[in-house]
């Protein structure tokens, strides 16, 4: 997940990409970190004065082949009224332009041991929060970190051949 966090960086660094946010008005993505909460605690607020997304992930070496769930944090400081009497309620939907545009470009992120990015849901956080956030969730292969497991043989017990000739040496 390493090489998958660095390509992102780097996908949201890139000028054509910052250059999608700029023709919609939006600021494009200035800070990039592994999820942790930060969004929680009111002494990280300064974090989200520029456009914010946080990434976590969760993999499973179960499935086969091993599956990583991303889940990115779209933060957007949302001081807009998005209500139907709103004098500037375009304004205020630019949050979703913005998780528009976060989704078209992480969707171009593929690396070494992860495959393309398939969105499996997205919405808002329903958690307290400092920022507006939207939750974009996504699926794909991993061929990271290998299962330990995956060194064992499978087999049936019940198929094994015990023959009852059992030595003891005492000596």
């Amino acid at each position: 997940m390493n090489i998958f966090y660095k390509k992102a960086i780097e996908a949201f660094g890139k000028v054509e990409n910052k250059e999608k946010f700029s023709k919609q008005n939006i600021n494009p993505v200035q800070y990039i970190d592994l999820y942790a909460g930060q969004e929680q605690f009111e002494e990280n607020f300064e974090l989200f004065a520029q456009n914010a997304l946080l990434i976590d992930w969760d993999v499973d070496h179960k499935s086969s082949p091993p599956m990583a769930t991303i889940t990115l944090y779209c933060c957007y400081e949302q001081l807009r009224d998005t209500s139907n009497i709103s004098l500037n309620r375009d304004l205020g939907l630019k949050f979703l332009d913005y998780v528009a545009t976060i989704d078209g470009v992480v969707r171009t992120i593929e690396s070494e041991t992860t495959g393309k990015l398939e969105l499996v849901s997205e919405g808002f956080h329903k958690m307290d929060s400092i920022v507006d956030i939207y939750l974009l969730t996504f699926e794909c292969s991993y061929s990271g970190r290998k299962n330990p497991l995956d060194k064992y043989q499978a087999g049936d017990y019940d198929t094994l051949d015990l023959k009852g000739k059992l030595i003891i040496d005492f000596d």
